[in-house]
């Protein structure tokens, strides 16, 4: 996994992803959940987005993110908003088995993307599957993959005393592992002074439909079905934005 997090890009994920926010995948994720009663696991849970309106409803939601200092945020808010302390765990996808620990397993937002490859996807997958009590469910989003045709506009963000800015200075695109490559500049600015900058590099791996579904079944999960833009009765399409696969562990 390419993906390394720091305080300044904590900060500024944020900005992009406040608890609270939501483009339908929150409800459509508590949808998914009615009648779990037992843990949920959220790999790569961030800053708590998703996993702190599962709290809030009364799941038994644990976090998992390979970035400490994103789940000191998640902690922050969980105080901030009066819940209990919640179980975080700072450890790798592809390598973090609770076994049978879990009636679900969600990851929304496209995170499994941010995986290198097909096999490190397929070691969290299978990760997912031994965590998975018999007949527990695993829910999942996968961006539809799109053509990039040129580079974003530069970021701005403001909180005072500090302004943020996030560049993205160069993207490029893998044909053989079907990857892109993102290169990223953090600048965070006070009073005109640049307080501290950081260069990232961030990888995103794409994935066909069919080739998802195969990697689902490789990793031992049954009852596979696949929904579009958190609308349940919705079958992925050429315009779909987000696809949400739905597997159990038979």
């Amino acid at each position: 996994m390419s993906w390394a997090y720091s305080d300044l890009v904590a900060e500024v994920y944020e900005f992009h992803l406040p608890i609270g926010y939501s483009n339908g995948d929150v409800e459509y994720y508590l949808r998914a959940l009615n009648g779990i009663t037992g843990r949920v696991l959220e790999p790569a849970c961030g800053t708590g987005r998703v996993l702190i309106p599962l709290l809030e409803a009364g799941h038994r939601a644990e976090g998992l993110d390979h970035s400490p200092e994103m789940l000191d945020v998640c902690r922050k808010y969980c105080r901030e908003r009066g819940l209990p302390e919640p179980a975080l765990h700072a450890a790798d996808m592809t390598t973090f088995v609770r076994p049978g620990a879990y009636e679900a397993v969600v990851v929304p937002a496209g995170s499994i993307r941010n995986l290198d490859g097909r096999e490190p996807t397929l070691r969290a997958l299978r990760s997912f599957h031994r965590s998975l009590v018999p007949g527990g469910r695993l829910v999942l989003d996968v961006a539809a993959p799109r053509m990039v045709t040129g580079l974003p506009p530069v970021e701005i963000h403001q909180r005072e005393p500090y302004v943020w800015t996030v560049q993205t200075i160069r993207y490029d695109y893998d044909p053989v592992v079907n990857r892109t490559t993102q290169f990223l500049r953090y600048e965070k600015w006070r009073d005109g002074e640049q307080v501290v900058t950081e260069l990232h590099r961030f990888h995103l791996q794409h994935w066909g439909l069919e080739e998802f579904e195969e990697l689902l079944t490789e990793a031992g999960f049954t009852d596979i079905r696949v929904s579009a833009d958190y609308q349940e009765d919705v079958r992925p399409g050429p315009d779909s934005g987000d696809w949400t696969f739905h597997a159990v562990r038979p």
